[in-house]
């Protein structure tokens, strides 16, 4: 017996590395932008799935005990629903805060470009401008920047290299290409200027055109509710006009 309960508990050990290793190849970037240890996105996944598995179960109970008898095929495909379902809402919902902090970042670098653009064009050189502007924002985007910043001064590194690779560490693309297209500038203050302006002029109108389609899906969204509505009323009239 003791064997076999050792055996059970190695095999539930490799199942959880294997589940780790797999959320840290498929969701990298998702975890780190959104402040998540592989582990513990793992250790939520089955913890809701054990809670979707308990609540679809204690539904059928209540079901049973209102005279309400399932047959076993349906309740198997009720609780196998509630369990896949309870295993993979924590992605989606992992996978839709990585989304709106992207959003948020982009917004934030949009902005951060601008400052760097205004200092450059005040004569700072391209180092202060960058450090000045990261320290004059707030919230998480601009602490990303400035520790990027922090390390490249640390590393001897150019700044650009270090926002390029925050930039792949988040999988935010617009970041890496901003930063290659300013190292392919050169030194020269005026085309860097010129780079960076034109960068978060499109940053901006991007982020402007997100925002009206959003507004438009919700509009869309809130149409619905009235389609229905409608629906159920020209139902009801039809149903009375038979009556």
């Amino acid at each position: 017996f003791t064997n076999r309960v050792l055996e059970l508990r190695s095999r539930l050990e490799h199942g959880m590395l294997w589940l780790i290793r797999r959320a840290q190849t498929r969701h990298r970037a998702d975890l780190a932008i959104s402040g998540f240890q592989a582990s513990e996105m793992v250790s939520r996944k089955l913890a809701t799935m054990l809670v979707a598995g308990i609540g679809a179960m204690g539904f059928i109970v209540i079901l049973s005990l209102l005279s309400v008898r399932l047959s076993v095929s349906i309740s198997m495909v009720i609780v196998s629903s509630s369990l896949v379902i309870g295993f993979f809402l924590p992605d989606s919902q992992m996978r839709a805060k990585a989304k709106s902090r992207r959003q948020d970042f982009l917004h934030s670098f949009s902005s951060y470009l601008d400052l760097v653009n205004v200092l450059l064009a005040g004569g700072s050189g391209t180092e202060t401008a960058l450090i000045a502007a990261a320290e004059a924002g707030d919230g998480w985007s601009f602490a990303e920047i400035r520790n990027a910043l922090t390390r490249a001064r640390s590393s001897r590194k150019s700044p650009w290299v270090e926002l390029a690779a925050l930039g792949a560490t988040y999988n935010i693309a617009e970041v890496s290409e901003v930063a290659g297209s300013v190292q392919l500038a050169g030194e020269h203050g005026a085309r860097i200027r010129l780079s960076l302006s034109a960068r978060a002029e499109s940053l901006r109108n991007r982020h402007m055109g997100e925002i009206e389609a959003q507004a438009q899906s919700a509009t869309e969204r809130m149409g619905i509710p009235m389609v229905f509505l409608f629906i159920a009323f020209i139902a009801l009239k039809i149903g009375r006009a038979h009556v």
